[in-house]
């Protein structure tokens, strides 16, 4: 496979509707915050934050299903489904409480239906991880974009009759439980769910959880340097260096991840095949050398075409696209390692070395007599950390296909 033809698979359909969705999002946003009041507004962020929480309880086994499906003979695959779908059915029990203690709401029907809803949503993650085995990633972000499009009509009809925040939030679930059936349903084209969900499969699975842990131990890692970023930040650094990073963090690496992530889990099932691997392995290298340069370049001019009050200077800009480039560099290894059976292991030891960027947040916190300093500071650490981390896992990850292309 060449390197070219990476842009004429389902990968660039995965791009293409996750960007498309992203643009709904956007729309579905403005509407709530320009429509409802500021109070509303925050009830509707701090309720779908809780979501996407809670709907993060798998603790790692949707990853470690499609590693599972890509490494195992399809004949396998229900029993594989059905296992996680039990090791699952806990842990969606105990979200569905946290959603119903977590969340304000106006009546208990309200949280209520808002928890058995994401229930059900975190009951599907086998499912999804189906598609992905079968590089059917483009078919998940189909339905993410048909159940946002769904949402926004919703919400636009909700906002014209003036209706409360609350039914705008119970829609929005809503689209998301018509998204998860919908990839069930597309997961029933190429998979038997009917053997899947048979009551004598369905069964609590400690073997899951076990293989899970390591996914489970990347995944909170991974919150370091993504949902708690920030808040982080705010622990270590003053504001005006606070509201720096936050411009960077979230209009340009949460962004380019969050593509580059979509397309490495369009084709899984290639990552896993080191005969195939080569064009992704060259893909990466360009990525880790264009970010860098390109953000040097144009960053800042493109982060004011969205209106950026907060002036960046050219040292923290230079800085933070070396972190970006590492960032970037550690989801590839990732990806290669968590579709690898033999290597899911090393997972632990990157967590650890992850982890490092902890006391970096407290040590620069505690700095005071360079405050100066703190923000370069902080970058070029975390920097380092994330480069140590990416040549830990880029060691193995090349070694093992070295090994398994000689074989």
């Amino acid at each position: 496979m060449s390197f070219r033809s990476l842009l004429n698979k389902d990968s660039g359909l995965s791009v293409t509707f996750h960007g498309l969705k992203a643009l709904v999002v956007l729309f579905v946003n403005w509407i709530v915050l320009t429509h409802y009041s500021v109070d509303q507004f925050i009830i509707w962020a701090v309720t779908s934050s809780v979501l996407m929480i809670a709907t993060a309880s798998d603790l790692g086994i949707g990853q470690y299903t499609v590693m599972r499906l890509i490494n195992s003979d399809h004949s396998e695959w229900p029993a594989h489904v059905s296992q996680s779908i039990g090791a699952l059915l806990p842990l969606a029990i105990a979200a569905g409480v946290f959603v119903f203690l977590a969340i304000d709401g106006t009546s208990e029907t309200y949280k209520l239906a808002m928890a058995s809803m994401l229930t059900i949503r975190i009951l599907t993650i086998p499912f999804a991880a189906v598609l992905n085995a079968l590089n059917q990633f483009k078919i998940r972000k189909a339905i993410d974009l048909v159940s946002y499009c769904l949402a926004a009509l919703g919400i636009v009809i909700i906002v014209w009759s003036e209706r409360e925040i609350e039914l705008a939030l119970l829609t929005l679930n809503a689209t998301f439980v018509v998204g998860a059936i919908l990839t069930v349903l597309a997961a029933a084209k190429f998979h038997p769910v009917r053997a899947s969900i048979s009551t004598s499969a369905i069964r609590p699975s400690l073997r899951v959880l076990r293989g899970a842990m390591p996914f489970m131990a990347n995944n909170l890692t991974t919150l370091l340097t993504y949902g708690g970023f920030i808040w982080l930040c705010s622990l270590a650094l003053p504001k005006a260096d606070v509201a720096k990073l936050a411009v960077l963090h979230s209009f340009a690496l949460v962004n380019l991840y969050q593509f580059y992530d979509v397309f490495l889990k369009a084709r899984q099932a290639d990552l896993a095949d080191p005969e195939k691997v080569g064009p992704y392995r060259k893909l990466n290298a360009l990525v880790l050398a264009a970010t860098p340069v390109l953000f040097i370049i144009a960053g800042r001019d493109v982060l004011a075409l969205i209106g950026n009050p907060v002036i960046i200077d050219t040292t923290t800009t230079v800085l933070f696209s070396l972190f970006m480039a590492s960032e970037l560099g550690n989801l590839y290894a990732q990806s290669i390692v968590q579709v690898k059976n033999s290597l899911v292991d090393r997972l632990k030891v990157y967590s650890i070395i992850r982890l490092g960027m902890l006391p970096v947040f407290l040590l620069i916190g505690n700095i005071t007599s360079a405050n100066d300093y703190r923000l370069y500071a902080l970058i070029v650490l975390l920097s380092l950390l994330s480069i140590a981390s990416y040549l830990y896992l880029a060691h193995w990850s090349t070694s093992s296909v070295a090994r398994q292309t000689e074989v």
